[in-house]
């Protein structure tokens, strides 16, 4: 599905995307000032923005600055749109992917991003990014012919049959909701936040030339790993499921929905501010009809973090996914040989 400025504003991480192209601007005056202003703006939005320590000299006359949403907004305008090179996009979005928490409340950058106030001026870059030519690859399906595993360092491989991590899937879950249900008045427990199909699946991103297979580096919340074993992967046959966007993700929730209030209401909430019923695609169900399930980057940008509104079934969201990531429901084979592969600077390499 073409990525759309709408598809971009109406997503958390396709707002925060937008902010970060001008944050990466080159140097100069507005560029800082700019900087300045959200950092400020966002700390005021922020629930949890944390202390200021003040380290020598007198702390006692620092009065911290107030800056508004609007007075952000008007110092991001002063930034001169940067050129949209492929680096520079590959390295918002990988920011925009890294800051992503679903487990609490949105940081106050998100939530600036989020104002009146600064849509003007973020439509301004979505409509930018979306006319790049170089973003085909965001808003195309999974890429058959060049998948590849990332297992991180000190990560087993694993050797259990995908139907059986499926089926284990489901009744984990089910017994995670029935213990969160016998607590349901401590509003403060946090249980399982993501919404994907089972973590030990095999599932793969596409090969981008040199750079390698995109999930080394469009990870959320990435913890940080310098090292990394990488199999190129021949994708299986059969259909594959694609996440383009809300309505796709809607519609396998009202295909296969799977109810998960009580161990999800606490952290959806702290994340989406919404309150009420929740449900994510059953994939043990999903799975009997696909051998996997793609989201596309375009996909993400306008779903991850956001709340999906499902009627009677109450609500869903995407969250713990990685963009052009696919979940495989059947058997994976390699294509060629693992390589291990290590974190060079802003980079991954062929160790």
């Amino acid at each position: 599905m073409p990525l759309t400025v709408d598809m971009l504003l109406a997503g958390p991480r396709g707002r925060r995307l937008c902010l970060e192209v001008l944050r990466l601007a080159p140097d100069g005056p507005a560029v800082r000032d700019a900087t300045w202003a959200v950092s400020w703006a966002a700390r005021a939005l922020a629930e949890n923005p944390g202390t200021i320590l003040a380290i020598g000299g007198d702390s006692s006359s620092f009065t911290e600055p107030e800056v508004s949403p609007a007075e952000a907004a008007a110092a991001l305008e002063r930034v001169a749109m940067p050129e949209l090179t492929d680096a520079l996009l590959f390295e918002a979005l990988s920011i925009a992917v890294d800051l992503a928490a679903y487990w609490q409340p949105p940081s106050g950058e998100d939530v600036l991003a989020g104002t009146e106030e600064l849509r003007p001026v973020l439509e301004r870059v979505a409509a930018a990014v979306a006319g790049t030519p170089g973003i085909e690859w965001w808003e195309s399906g999974v890429e058959r012919n060049a998948q590849a595993r990332v297992r991180w360092e000190n990560y087993p491989a694993s050797t259990e049959a995908p139907d059986e991590i499926s089926a284990r899937w489901r009744s984990e879950q089910v017994a995670e909701e029935v213990d969160f249900a016998q607590q349901l008045d401590n509003v403060r427990r946090s249980g399982s936040w993501w919404s994907t199909p089972a973590a030990r699946l095999p599932r793969s991103t596409r090969v981008r030339a040199a750079g390698g297979p995109v999930g080394l580096t469009l990870v959320e919340d990435s913890l940080g790993w310098t090292s990394a074993h990488v199999q190129p992967i021949a994708a299986p046959d059969g259909e594959v499921i694609e996440i383009d966007g809300p309505e796709a993700w809607a519609a396998l929730c009202r295909r296969h929905p799977f109810p998960l209030t009580a161990s999800r209401r606490n952290v959806w909430e702290w994340t989406t501010g919404r309150e009420g019923m929740w449900v994510q695609p059953d994939w043990a169900a999903v799975a009997g009809e696909a051998a996997g399930v793609h989201l596309s980057v375009s996909g993400y940008l306008a779903t991850a973090g956001r709340v999906i509104e499902l009627g009677d079934l109450g609500a869903s969201t995407v969250a713990g996914w990685g963009p052009d990531e696919t979940f495989w429901f059947t058997p994976v084979e390699p294509s060629a040989p693992e390589e291990e592969w290590v974190c060079d600077g802003p980079a991954w390499r062929v160790a």
